[in-house]
């Protein structure tokens, strides 16, 4: 229920009313100025007389106006030193004194809900603009934007109110989450300064337009993390007034594409693959028939129709052949709803003729037992007919490393090199930085001190190829590999498939792998004594990958078991995947790219999901040009055009997070006992109607003695001119 506007007059100072007598001063010295006289009549002073009484009317007119003003003036100049003041209501707490006021707009993508002709992001842009619109004079106004990385658009109180609502205007959706901690401490670094720079403004007030999504207020962190957020927090509610408007909408319905990939990687020309979508209900409400359609390139290419049971998903499978080389964008929609920044879903393939693998090799004897043999046989197994072939293995020495060009091949296989020096471990270094994937088989001939000192980052140039060190050779035995439960990505294909091979694989030898402490490396499969079998970690743009073990029949079975051939063709996948990744990103990640050689003009272009065009950074890295591109809000297909020599398009898929997705809000009650637990802050839901306060509607007072004294001076100047043009027309 709601209660119409009340408007009551209030003095700051109500004891200088009593002065308000003193507008009867004038009038006093008016009478008083009126003597007495004495009739005597005179002949010369008839015709005066005459002439007064002609005029007599006119001039009481003219004296009675100038007393009133002269009294008005008195009396205005009394009500201004009592500082009288209006109070109506508002959205916010009122009060004598100027104030900052910061503005903290919820930008994350579940503020685009669109419940009714508005989304909640379009009324807290409204109701931001009604704060500052039903403020006072002198007030102060900051704007924050509740994202991921948050953002401060006015940093130092604005006292302009057309600029600063010119600002409010112009904020933009955030296709991605939100970080409330990191957003509170930009909070407190802007409160700081105000206070510090503007002394004048002695009440801080912070306003949170948000929806209360769980995905954002929940996560105050854990440990020391959350230490810091409740400190921060009371240490804001100290030194301002915390409010809260809540814009969030109970049981709130919403579904979305959650995943979409290719079931493989390695995208090449006239090979069929399968691209894979998965949606996702996050209401409680069932949805029946779902229409789902798949985009190549902007062009429709199939559809399909699931269900989706309440909280539940489903997924869609589609077969596609690329005709052509080059990137490729690939889209799927699932039918609209409240929330349609979600139904979208993108990805970026790059196809090519075929997959080129360098694969070098330590013991290059002629026959068909180099440690390189097996790999090419699996990668390209069809070696009558290698055009048809996804793959394309090119077999060197290890001496003849230096003499190929590394960036013209997807991924280099190492098998049983001896050792590198600075020159190799340098070329291989970059590139790995710049994109590449390059995959270590060990071997009898491995001098582990070499390694280690080249490859492991220790070197002078900090030259970084492989994801652990290698310790010393495991004692001759029988061992077997434990895939720790499949949980990693490459041993995927080997779930549920036992028959492959995998686990039965016999090894004789290997060297025992140790990885560094807070590394990024991950241990994709071990031996069944626990060593490591095979590590892998993404370097620069790029991933390595390294197995403990040979790549011939030296130290095991492994190129004769059925598994090798997956096994072979998996690790190629993951070792150019470092690749796809960095054309698949999700929105406020850094987007970017590097090509061999320098660019002709110095600049990249892009163009936007919007259709507007935007500049990159481009800086020279080496014998590379690299670019990158920072402002990723918004989702959807990005085109990098890149320059002369090279003049092509590569395509970026920028996808928001999915779990902004789940609408579900938190309580009020457990924002006040949970996460703002004994923080002082006042929660607001009377937004709907913008026009009508509530009954919790605090009210707004505004001062009117400046307006008063304006009054009396221009009262004054009046009285100064009337007496003026009277005293003339009297002469």
């Amino acid at each position: 229920m709601t209660l119409p506007a009340i408007t009551a007059a209030i003095f700051l100072h109500p004891t200088m009313l009593f002065w308000a007598s003193a507008a009867a001063v004038p009038i006093v010295i008016h009478l008083l100025s009126r003597r007495k006289h004495r009739e005597v009549y005179w002949a010369a002073m008839q015709y005066l007389l005459a002439a007064v009484r002609k005029n007599s009317r006119r001039i009481q007119v003219e004296q009675w106006i100038l007393l009133a003003l002269r009294t008005a003036a008195i009396a205005l100049a009394v009500l201004a030193v009592a500082q009288p003041g209006c109070d109506h209501s508002g959205l916010g707490p009122g009060g004598n004194d100027r104030t900052h006021k910061m503005l903290v707009v919820d930008s994350s993508f579940s503020m685009g809900y669109k419940p009714t002709d508005k989304s909640r992001f379009d009324r807290a842009k409204e109701l931001a603009a009604r704060i500052v619109d039903e403020s006072n004079q002198g007030d102060g106004f900051t704007l924050l934007v509740l994202a991921n990385p948050p953002r401060v658009v006015v940093g130092t109180p604005a006292f302009e109110r057309r600029d600063f609502l010119e600002e409010i205007e112009n904020l933009k959706l955030w296709h991605g989450g939100a970080n409330l901690p990191a957003t509170l401490a930009q909070a407190e670094e802007v409160l700081t300064r105000a206070a510090r720079e503007n002394p004048r403004l002695v009440r801080h007030e912070i306003y949170f337009l948000t929806d209360l999504g769980r995905n954002t207020w929940s996560a105050e962190g854990e440990g020391a993390a959350a230490a810091e957020f409740r400190q921060r927090t009371a240490r804001l509610a100290r030194e301002a007034q915390l409010l809260v408007l809540d814009l969030g909408q109970a049981d709130s319905e919403n579904t979305a594409v959650v995943d979409l990939q290719t079931t493989d990687p390695l995208t090449t020309v006239g090979h069929e693959l399968t691209i894979e979508g998965t949606l996702r209900n996050f209401g409680h409400a069932s949805r029946e028939r779902q229409l789902v359609e798949l985009f190549i390139d902007g062009h429709k290419t199939g559809q399909d129709y699931v269900d989706l049971p309440p909280g539940g998903q489903a997924s869609v499978t589609f077969p596609y052949r690329f005709d052509a080389p080059g990137d490729h964008g690939i889209e799927l929609r699932l039918a609209s709803d409240l929330l349609p920044l979600d139904n979208h879903r993108w990805l970026a393939a790059s196809t090519k003729d075929q997959l080129r693998v360098l694969c070098v090799t330590g013991n290059p004897d002629g026959r068909f037992h180099g440690s390189t043999d097996y790999l090419a046989v699996a990668l390209a197994p069809n070696r009558k007919a290698p055009e048809r072939s996804l793959v394309q293995p090119q077999v060197v020495p290890e001496s003849a490393l230096l003499e190929v060009e590394l960036s013209n091949y997807d991924c280099v296989f190492l098998a049983n090199v001896g050792q590198f020096t600075g020159s190799e471990a340098q070329a291989m270094a970059s590139y790995l930085k710049h994109g590449g994937g390059i995959v270590c088989f060990l071997g009898d001939q491995v001098q582990a001190d070499s390694y280690n000192r080249r490859l492991s980052g220790r070197s002078s140039d900090g030259s970084k190829v492989l994801p652990a060190t290698i310790a010393n050779l495991g004692p001759q035995g029988s061992y077997h590999f434990d895939p720790l439960n499949y949980q990693h990505p490459l041993l995927n294909v080997f779930r549920d498939q036992e028959q492959a091979g995998l686990i039965t694989t016999p090894i004789a030898r290997y060297f025992k792998l140790e990885v560094p402490p807070d590394s990024a490396a991950h241990v994709a499969m071990a031996f069944d004594n626990g060593d490591p079998a095979i590590v892998e970690e993404p370097i620069g743009r790029g991933r390595s990958i390294l197995l403990a073990t040979s790549a011939d029949t030296s130290w095991s079975a492994m190129p004769l078991w059925p598994s090798f051939p997956p096994l072979v063709h998996e690790l190629l996948s993951l070792a150019i995947r470092g690749k796809t990744a960095e054309q698949n990103i999700v929105v406020g990640q850094l987007l970017g790219d590097s090509f061999r050689g320098q660019a002709g003009q110095g600049s990249l272009s892009l163009r936007l999901p919007s259709g507007d065009a935007a500049q990159a950074r481009v800086a020279a890295d080496g014998e590379y040009t690299s670019w990158s591109f920072a402002d990723t809000g918004q989702s959807g297909m990005y085109v990098a055009h890149l320059p002369p020599p090279y003049t092509r398009d590569e395509l970026f898929a920028v996808n928001v997070d999915t779990s902004e997705s789940d609408l579900a809000r938190l309580d009020p009650a457990e924002l006040r006992d949970s996460v703002w637990n004994g923080v002082d802050f006042v929660l607001r839901t009377d937004w709907q109607d913008l026009n009508a306060p509530s009954v919790d509607t605090v009210v707004r007072r505004q001062w009117l003695h400046i307006y008063l004294l304006t009054a009396v001076v221009a009262l004054l100047l009046i009285e100064s001119v009337l007496a003026m043009y009277f005293g003339r027309r009297a002469a």
